[in-house]
């Protein structure tokens, strides 16, 4: 069996969201995740200069992701 990586990076979830028609910045994902507005990741860690460390859960991305897509199609 092979092994999916269980979490992605702000890039890689920014690139996903984008390729499923919902374009952010960085800093909108991190404020939004931060915010507890997307509920697939969470910050684990701010450093004393204020960077943001987060884990980002790909299942649970996804899973948002195709929550929004249905969403979507009901709406049309």
């Amino acid at each position: 069996m092979a092994s999916a990586k269980l979490k992605v990076g702000i890039n890689e979830a920014r690139n996903i969201l984008a390729a499923a028609g919902i374009p952010m910045s960085n800093v909108t994902l991190a404020d939004g995740i931060a915010a507890g507005i997307y509920p697939f990741g969470r910050v684990v860690r701010v450093t004393e200069t204020g960077r943001r460390t987060f884990e980002i859960f790909r299942v649970d991305l996804l899973a948002w992701v195709e929550s929004k897509k249905v969403c979507s199609e009901i709406a049309q």
